[in-house]
């Protein structure tokens, strides 16, 4: 290992060379910020980095090990001033990267980004209510010459957009979460242990489910909660809100509307958080609710089933199969994917239905001699001409149709519209779409085609719109009227 760290008879690479090459074989450093978030420390040893670019660089060319054992050397890092400080006094080096190089190694993997606490969203709360208190008391005089003024804008504007940061990659850290659950829990259904360790670790994802859901997803949900009141602090809406409103009523309208788009911003951010955090929610009741029903299936098995089934292999003859007993003492088991099983209703032999039968015919039976009037018991019956009057009507139609000689028109409509109107005495508007039904199959010398022209049509005193349909002759022999 010492060889790998003091790399000081091989020439260092400079600062733009060797981030390049941490962000080519970003594995390696992700694999340490991974392990930092897991220990929950800012530091990674330098025995760990050796350990992961030794693995790393077993299948590569010579050429590529080399460069990897330099750029990742404490001395090529600590010289392009990519690790701020190398601290040994706890009897190992440990390397502390700048906070720059790890945020953008952590931009290139989702799986990396930083969730947001309680105590940092407090963090930020306090900025900006510290922010207007300052704006409030008179310390600035809200003017563009004013340099401390714009130093004081500028930090705010630069805390605001870290914090909008910090919610935008926590969304989509969150939003990430539905699969890993999903590949958690293909894991545990098909891993091949035993039940007491199956259980242990279905315990132990599960705690650490219900710890994200708690520490990090309801406390961004809180924070981005328009109703959310702070014992000390202002809400982020409620201080949004009033550095708005101070700007606003110094002439600085270009700056509060930045402000408020900022607060627009954070508002849409609460929708996908609140579906993350219902999913989530929805997850641990149902796991909880399985693990629960699988202790108690288990339980069964061990202390009540196997206990009877023992009881078949003795050398008892009278004992050779399992009773009911044991199977009907529990309470649970009635609920564990339990389905009522449709009961089907059948009169063929059923008493009850001949019963009900009979007694309703005898009451009619005594009706009709009490009232002498068939028609007063049973439902009177009666003719609807509607369909033949119809249809009557329609054969009147055709018959004028087939007295009326189509012509080259470009309303088509209208022609026949004038002439039905004087010709046929039952004629409603609707009867055109009959017409043009009727000209389209009954004769082919003439082609109909809808256009995208609309025009008026004038019936019963109101207007309609239609639009207009062109007749062309198709043998260019114009059939005058």
């Amino acid at each position: 290992m010492n060889t790998y760290m003091n790399s000081s008879d091989s020439k260092l690479l400079g600062t733009a060379e060797t981030l390049n090459v941490l962000l080519e074989h970003r594995k390696i450093l992700s694999e340490c910020i991974r392990e930092m978030d897991a220990n929950a420390v800012n530091y990674i040893t330098e025995y760990a980095i050796f350990q992961r670019v030794k693995n790393y660089t077993e299948n590569v060319r010579s050429d590529t090990r080399k460069r990897l054992n330099i750029a990742f050397s404490s001395a090529n890092l600590l010289q392009s001033h990519l690790v701020m400080e190398l601290d040994n006094s706890q009897g190992e080096n440990r390397l502390y990267f700048q906070q720059s190089v790890l945020a953008v190694v952590r931009l290139c993997d989702v799986s990396l980004f930083k969730k947001l606490t309680d105590a940092q969203l407090k963090t930020h709360l306090q900025i900006l209510n510290q922010a207007h208190q300052e704006m409030s008391c008179g310390e600035y005089h809200f003017a563009d010459e004013d340099d401390d003024f714009t130093e004081f804008i500028d930090n705010l504007f630069l805390n605001i957009g870290r914090l909008m940061s910090d919610i935008r990659q926590n969304i989509v850290k969150m939003q990430s979460i539905s699969k890993e659950l999903e590949a958690l829990t293909a894991h545990s259904v098909n891993s091949q242990v035993d039940t007491a360790d199956y259980i242990k670790a279905k315990q132990t994802w599960l705690n650490e489910i219900v710890k994200l859901y708690e520490r990090h997803i309801l406390p961004v949900l809180l924070f981005l909660n328009p109703d959310t009141c702070y014992q000390d602090l202002d809400g982020l809406h409620t201080v949004m809100s009033n550095i708005h409103k101070t700007l606003d009523a110094h002439n600085q309208a270009s700056l509060a509307n930045h402000i408020q788009s900022y607060a627009l911003s954070f508002l849409n951010f609460y929708q996908p958080i609140e579906a993350t955090a219902n999913a989530v929610n929805r997850f641990i009741h149902k796991e909880r609710d399985s693990i629960k029903r699988f202790n108690a299936i288990e339980h069964f098995y061990q202390h009540k089933l196997l206990t009877e089934f023992k009881l078949t292999q003795s050398d008892n003859l009278n004992k050779k199969l399992i009773g009911n007993a044991a199977i009907l003492l529990p309470n649970f088991s009635p609920s564990i994917k339990a389905f009522t099983r449709p009961i089907g209703y059948s009169f063929n032999d059923s008493p009850a239905y001949y019963k009900n039968l009979f007694n309703e015919l005898e009451a009619r039976t005594l009706d009709i001699f009490e009232l002498h009037d068939l028609a007063s018991v049973f439902a009177k019956a009666n003719i609807n001409r509607d369909a033949k009057n119809r249809m009557r009507r329609h054969d009147a139609l055709v018959k004028l149709l087939d007295s009326i000689h189509l012509r080259e028109t470009n309303d088509l409509l209208n022609m026949l519209h004038l002439r039905l109107e004087d010709q046929f005495d039952a004629y409603q508007l609707y009867d055109l779409i009959s017409c043009i039904g009727f000209y389209r199959a009954r004769d082919p010398a003439f082609k109909l085609t809808t256009t995208n022209l609309f025009a008026q049509a004038e019936h019963g005193g109101q207007q309609f719109r239609y639009r207009k349909i062109r007749c062309v002759n198709n043998t260019h022999d114009v059939n005058k009227i």
